[in-house]
């Protein structure tokens, strides 16, 4: 122990002790979102306090943000965020860093989602990857005690996988839906993406689309005002503004011979208002860039100039085969998704044609009807389903097709109305257009374009059976969420595991980038799942494993319009 007087401590000779400031706190860190707004970068500040401090959900990953610390600025890239969003923040914090006085060691630190360094998580409330551990077992069993219940246990929630099956909306109902949407619709003008050209698409070819390109749809309907979003109501809001001196004049000419009951009319009136909703629909394998092209794009600024002094403005981005069931309404049912990229200036598929097979499908209901161009095989055929087969001919010494609508003799009487209707209507370019009804003979050029005749399914009784869970951990915990029952491939999240049920087997599909986590309590789930159903209806269901990109024939049926998957780009730190 030190003994003496603190009081008679001198200074040391030639230095001198400076005072500090009691006052002095430290910087609070200010956390920004890199967006894209309509021609320009936008940089909207997020707001916290000391009730609702800073927390690691705040940090989506299709986004990209800045965190200013003051003595450090980090850019955080989110794992789905777009090309353009990285490159524009990799300049905005250069920008920021030299905007104000800084500590001579201040830098500009990138961080991944997934690989954050220990500073940046600093500053989230309750972030860390402290895991408990257990030293006294073996390697193989240790187990992670983050997120427990208190008891040791990890937390899950299996709930999903114990609730009965979504009934499908009924025939009726969808009949109403789609009338009632059709009707609020005022007009709707379609533009397809080529390049940087935006290109208005002729009437006969409005719902086809191609799985290269990009569609704009610019749809105005009404809407009622109390179901406008923040977004709308503040444009709505506006525009009542700048209008509201034309609409005293009118009210000052008309109390001089108007009647009381015009008031109560008037107010009716308002309750609705005219929307533009701007559809963004990019196909499968269309170039990632285009949205963000789009967004920055002088024809998006044109869409608000124009339109925006009338009504409220507001973009959905939707991709093949996730569109919602309201934008699948105003096509009627002729919703045909094409393979490649679409003919430049509408012309034929010269000079090799070759055949094309697509399958009509309704996922759920007759809202989420389908028409997708398939592989050219007879083994994808289905007596459930109905198609159609496009083989190129000759006649007369020239090129022509001929459409052969084929009837899966299971298939329902709304599908096989359906599918005719869509033969008849689909092709210009088609001479001859034949209703084949399966086993009826089919001719040898029909079993010549597929391929020849195979073996193939006769029973699709699983759609009414069918479903897709997630299994993630991106909530802080393991979930399992179930799918709607109009999914598809793109449903398949390469960062989570998925288990499909198709009423005879069980499958679990495991993602590249899944953790091991993941996987365990996945195929743990699955297990569970299949003793459930077993309890439930008697019948075993069998359990098989699938990853990614090497999935079997008889997966790859369950799914609408199957393709390769796209190769990923890896992420460099």
């Amino acid at each position: 122990m030190l003994e003496g007087d603190a009081s008679v401590i001198t200074e040391p000779a030639g230095e001198k002790v400076e005072d500090y400031d009691d006052a002095y706190s430290v910087p609070t860190p200010k956390l920004y979102e890199v967006h894209l707004g309509v021609g320009y970068l936008e940089l909207p500040q997020l707001e916290f306090s000391v009730n609702r401090p800073m927390t690691q959900q705040m940090l989506r990953t299709q986004r990209v943000y800045l965190l200013d610390s003051f003595t450090d600025v980090f850019v955080w890239v989110g794992a789905h965020s777009d090309r353009l969003l990285r490159a524009a923040a990799a300049k905005l914090s250069i920008e920021i860093l030299k905007m104000i006085k800084r500590p001579a060691t201040a830098i500009v630190n990138t961080c991944f989602e997934g690989v954050e360094s220990a500073m940046f998580r600093s500053f989230f409330h309750k972030w860390d990857d402290i895991v408990a551990v257990d030293f006294t077992r073996a390697a193989d069993k240790v187990i992670a005690a983050a997120n427990t219940d208190g008891k040791g246990e990890m937390k899950v929630d299996l709930t999903a996988l114990f609730i009965k099956r979504e009934p499908p909306m009924s025939q009726t109902d969808c009949t109403d839906y789609r009338e009632q949407w059709k009707e609020n619709l005022e007009t709707m003008s379609c533009f397809v993406m080529e390049g940087k050209n935006y290109t208005r698409l002729p009437a006969g070819e409005q719902g086809h689309f191609y799985t290269e390109n990009c569609y704009i749809f610019l749809c105005t309907y009404w809407m009622f005002i109390s179901d406008f979003n923040d977004d709308l109501l503040e444009q709505y809001v506006i525009l009542q503004k700048k209008t509201s001196s034309g609409k005293k004049k009118t009210t000052e000419e008309g109390e001089n011979g108007g009647e009381e009951g015009g008031s109560e009319e008037e107010e009716e009136e308002e309750e609705e208002a005219l929307v533009c909703r701007v559809y963004f629909w990019q196909g499968r394998d269309a170039s990632k860039v285009c949205w963000p092209q789009y967004s920055l794009s002088s024809f998006r600024s044109k869409i608000r100039e124009k339109i925006g002094i009338k009504m409220p403005v507001e973009d959905e981005r939707c991709y093949q085969q996730q569109e919602n069931m309201k934008f699948l309404s105003y096509f009627n049912g002729q919703f045909m998704i094409h393979k490649g990229k679409r003919p430049a200036n509408n012309d034929p598929e010269s000079p090799h044609p070759r055949p094309r097979l697509y399958q009509v499908r309704q996922n759920g209901n007759i809202l989420a009807q389908r028409c997708v161009e398939i592989g050219c095989s007879s083994l994808l055929l289905n007596s459930g389903f109905c198609y159609m087969l496009k083989v190129p001919a000759e006649k007369d010494g020239e090129m022509c097709f001929i459409l052969y609508v084929w009837i899966g003799s299971r298939s329902s009487e709304e599908l096989m109305n359906a599918s005719i209707e869509i033969g008849k209507e689909a092709f210009d370019d088609v001479d001859t257009v034949s209703v084949l009804y399966e086993g009826t003979n089919e001719p040898d050029i029909f079993w010549s374009a597929l391929g020849g005749r195979r073996q193939y399914d006769t029973n699709a009784d699983w759609m009414a059976l069918i479903r897709l869970f997630r299994c993630s951990n991106e909530r802080g915990y393991f979930a399992v969420s179930e799918k709607c029952s109009d999914f598809c491939q793109d449903d398949l999240s390469d960062e989570d595991v998925m288990i499909l049920d198709s009423g005879t087997d069980v499958f679990v599909w495991i993602g590249e980038e899944s953790s091991d986590v993941e996987r365990k309590l996945a195929l743990k789930s699955a297990q569970l799942y299949q003793q459930h159903i077993q309890d439930l209806s008697g019948e075993a269901r069998k359990l098989s494993i699938v990853r990614r990109g090497k999935e079997n024939l008889k997966f790859i049926k369950l799914f609408h319009g199957w393709g390769p998957f796209r190769a990923r780009t890896k992420t460099s730190s």
